[in-house]
């Protein structure tokens, strides 16, 4: 009797055991950002507090649970959150909002998440005043963000309807590849299939990559690509990072941008600069130029709250080299992330 007591109890650990084993895990998290100071567009100048200059704040949730074997499950929830106001417009996931399993194979994803493209895109601009809204990129290229008729429209950073694959390191190689589906109900003037990859190098303080996205639209004129070249590189004194990016659209318009930062850190100081500049051409003819810069620092108080302050400026000029956007933005403020 004692043995089959002993034999049963000893079943009865093993199978806690193995429940045991099947961890799931699930976190909340967030960043609080919020600054005051000045962004003047054009002639139009506004003295205000900002919410997300150094970086977009944010409420999100991610879980993951150990299947065995190497295999997890995932997911991830993320939504934009505007401290200056409280609102989180409607409290839609719109940074992210994907399910996927990862293993030895790499990892897959479903959902809304960022383009494989903007991942090299991002290491472009990493050391160029944070990847902030103080980055030049917001207003030097000439794709979107300047709002100008001159250049090619920006890429879209976090497609919905995606399935994306992300390969394990092979040697400091990674690859990327996604494929969003046409899902619009009404797509005439909006992004309706977008197919993006990169090819990745780390090693060290090296950090390298290549990145292509394919944008579809109902409109044939308005189809467009996107190649950027990034890398960045830590020399413990300095880290500095850069990008190239061309931009094709099939009606003949085309962009080539560049840009460049550093960040030096000074004890609980980082400080940053940065230059971005942009041309965009139609057939061959100039329809456009930009450039801007930007210094900034950021002071750590602790491992989740920093100081900061900012300072952006920039202007594009048409075809003819007349003043068509400007732009001045400064502000100082505190980010808090938990």
């Amino acid at each position: 009797m004692k043995k089959s007591l002993i034999a049963l109890a000893a079943l009865a650990t093993l199978a806690a055991a193995g429940t045991a084993s099947a961890q799931s895990t699930v976190t909340i998290y967030g960043r609080m950002d919020a600054s005051v100071g000045s962004n003047k567009v054009d002639t139009t100048s506004t003295t205000q507090l900002f919410s997300g200059n150094l970086t977009t704040s944010r409420l999100g949730f991610r879980g993951t649970e150990d299947l065995g074997g190497g295999l997890k499950a995932n997911f991830q929830l993320e939504s934009a959150l505007t401290v200056d106001d409280g609102t989180a417009a409607g409290l839609r996931f719109g940074r992210a909002s994907w399910v996927g399993l990862s293993g030895g194979f790499g990892a897959v994803r479903l959902g809304l998440m960022d383009s494989p493209y903007k991942d090299i895109y991002d290491l472009g601009v990493s050391n160029n005043l944070y990847d902030s809204e103080f980055t030049p990129t917001k207003i030097a290229y000439l794709s979107g963000a300047v709002g100008t008729a001159s250049g090619v429209s920006d890429f879209t950073s976090r497609p919905s309807n995606m399935v994306r694959y992300d390969s394990p390191s092979f040697g400091g190689f990674s690859g990327s590849v996604g494929y969003a589906f046409d899902e619009n109900v009404a797509p005439a003037t909006t992004n309706s299939e977008i197919t993006a990859l990169n090819l990745r190098y780390r090693s060290g303080p090296l950090d390298v990559g290549l990145g292509y996205q394919d944008q579809k639209n109902a409109t044939a004129t308005l189809d467009r690509n996107f190649t950027v070249l990034a890398a960045s590189y830590n020399f413990g004194v300095a880290r500095v990072s850069g990008q190239y990016q061309i931009t094709d659209q099939s009606n003949g318009l085309e962009d080539r941008d560049y840009s460049f930062g550093v960040t030096v850190p000074f004890g609980n100081f980082d400080v940053s600069a940065g230059f971005a500049s942009g041309k965009s051409e139609l057939n061959g003819v100039t329809t456009g130029e930009g450039k801007a810069f930007s210094l900034g620092a950021t002071y750590a108080l602790s491992k989740r709250t920093r100081l900061y302050g900012g300072l952006l400026d920039g202007d594009v000029e048409n075809g003819a080299g007349a003043t068509a956007r400007e732009r001045r933005l400064y502000a100082v403020g505190v980010r808090h992330d938990f």
